[in-house]
């Protein structure tokens, strides 16, 4: 059971680490990272079941071209070292102290023939978070050894950012973690959707081996319809407003204009997934019942009555609804004055 769980779970075969081929002659094989453990879908599930906090893996995006090239590495390393005030490790366990450290790291990866402005992208900037609460030595730990099995063969950088070091930092302990794109025999990561979640699952195994609980499952696992952007949170709380955040609130002008709630454009897709998860929690339960584990049966079952129970309403829907009650707030509070 354990093996089907996890396929299930995974939802797609292994190939996060698998890279583009440059196009030049490899002089060495790839290496790929060990398996994950077996049983860690039923693993998630309970996790997820007791409400144990998700981890968080995401690719950061760039702004602009600006972002390419060894210039746009040096930045990144300068943001997520505070400008050289927070320590960052590389992928030999070196500890780069100050900016004549983390220059004389840029200059050994230009030594790779990483352009200054290029027109591709020559690393990827990751982050890795926990909730609030979560020993922060416990995330440095669990991202150095994420890092060290994902990216093997590939150049790195990381550092720890927690809510002490700066007023505006997110109330949460996160690793920024900076790989470059090409690995020793040249060849590119090439990172999909699909990944992200495998990545997801392997940090949430480094963090449990620190004795941190936590779980790792998608959104529609768990019954949740709403994603939440903390990118566009994080711009917002900046004063940034991008492209598609003036498009949200156009829509919603448009949707209270016409006084017509934002439909949920895939809502047949939304219901058809989730039943069928819930029957695989049902089917999952009834073998765990059989087989003698009815705590975790009990546990599993209970879950999936949440899940089937959990609404549909989307973030625009979330956004409207609460615009319009906040509208009939301020009427009927101008009425009271009235009277």
């Amino acid at each position: 059971m354990n093996k089907s769980v996890d396929d299930w779970l995974l939802g797609h075969k292994t190939r996060a680490v698998r890279t583009q081929d440059s196009g030049g002659f490899l002089f060495g094989r790839k290496k790929s990272p060990p398996p994950l453990k077996p049983g860690y879908g039923l693993t998630n599930l309970r996790a997820a079941a007791l409400k144990q906090p998700e981890v968080m893996v995401k690719i950061t995006r760039r702004k602009s071209n600006a972002g390419n090239g060894l210039k746009g590495i040096r930045n990144h390393l300068d943001y997520i070292s505070r400008n050289g005030e927070v320590e960052v490790e590389n992928q030999d366990g070196e500890k780069l102290n100050g900016k004549k450290a983390l220059r004389n790291q840029t200059k050994d990866w230009q030594k790779l023939g990483i352009p200054e402005n290029g027109k591709r992208r020559e690393a990827l900037n990751i982050v890795l978070s926990m909730p609030a609460g979560t020993p922060p030595q416990a995330v440095k730990d669990a991202a150095r050894e994420f890092a060290a099995e994902q990216f093997q063969g590939h150049q790195y950088a990381f550092a720890l950012h927690t809510d002490s070091e700066r007023p505006d930092e997110p109330a949460h302990p996160h690793v920024h973690l900076c790989v470059l794109m090409r690995d020793e025999f040249g060849q590119r990561l090439n990172p999909r959707k699909n990944d992200l979640f495998e990545w997801r699952l392997r940090f949430a195994e480094k963090m449990r081996e620190q004795g941190v609980p936590c779980a790792a499952t998608r959104r529609q696992h768990r019954g949740v319809t709403i994603k939440e952007n903390s990118t566009l949170k994080a711009m917002q709380k900046r004063g940034h407003v991008g492209q598609v955040h003036k498009r949200q609130a156009q829509e919603l002008i448009e949707a209270l204009q016409n006084s017509k709630r934002p439909v949920h454009l895939f809502m047949k897709e939304a219901v058809q997934t989730r039943a069928e998860i819930v029957d695989t929690y049902k089917q999952i339960s009834k073998e765990l019942y059989n087989s003698g584990h009815k705590t975790e049966a009990r546990l599993l079952s209970k879950f999936a009555k949440e899940v089937i129970n959990a609404g549909f309403t989307t973030q625009a829907q979330k956004v409207f609804d609460n615009t319009v009650q906040d509208i009939q707030q301020n009427i009927n509070h101008d009425i009271d004055q009235e009277r």
